[in-house]
């Protein structure tokens, strides 16, 4: 039961991590070593984005842009469309995260001795930061996306109801309501490989993007 509803589960996960990594990328870039005011705004932005709940969020996507304007569809999943508000409900907030998390990384890294020695070839700073400051700050980054991953894998639950999906979600809140042990112990374990199995990939990715790891190991 839980392997035939993994598919739709992965598909929105994905989108919305990868969304999100995106998006959080381009803010940092831009936001961090910059004036005061525009640091300001962003982290303000981003406190918002974390502390706002991902059903209110749903429901204000849902009310604009389907019941509103009619862009996208509100449920199912019949159309790659479908995708568009659960992905930026759970997006939303992953932004607010790991955006946070860059900056600090990126504007700590701005002050390396590597830095100066970048900028005397004559690199841009476009190129220092998309090449070189992202690449040094991703670590930590890295390391938290790994475990909201798992946690958005196994913790779909109220998008994939709210927009009506299919989905793991919805198998383990049926398997609640009819106290189907089996199905909910099995989701448990599977929930623990899935934390266990992509926090192994992490850490042998991290030395591949930095390698001062490997040689500390």
């Amino acid at each position: 039961m839980l392997f035939g509803e993994l598919g739709a589960t992965v598909e929105l996960t994905v989108a919305a991590m990868l969304l999100a990594v995106v998006l959080s990328a381009a803010i940092a870039l831009l936001t961090s070593g910059q004036r005061p005011a525009v640091r300001f705004v962003a982290q303000a932005l981003e406190i918002v984005a974390v502390s706002v709940p991902s059903f209110w969020l749903g429901i204000v996507l849902m009310t604009i842009f389907s019941f509103g304007l009619r862009w996208v569809p509100a449920f199912g999943n019949e159309s790659p469309v479908a995708l568009v508000l659960p992905v930026i409900t759970l997006a939303v907030p992953l932004v607010g995260v790991i955006t946070q998390i860059l900056r600090e990384r990126v504007e700590h890294q701005l002050h390396e001795p590597f830095v100066t020695t970048i900028r005397a070839r004559g690199v841009g700073e476009a190129g220092l930061r998309s090449r070189h400051l992202l690449r040094h700050a991703s670590v930590p980054a890295l390391t938290l996306s790994s475990i909201i991953f798992g946690s958005l894998l196994t913790g779909t639950v109220i998008i994939e109801t709210l927009f009506a999906r299919p989905g793991i979600g919805r198998v383990i809140v049926m398997a609640l309501q009819n106290r189907d042990v089996p199905v909910v112990l099995g989701f448990v374990i599977f929930a623990a490989l899935v934390f266990i199995v992509i926090n192994t990939v992490v850490d042998l990715l991290l030395p591949l993007i930095d390698p001062r790891l490997k040689e500390e190991r």
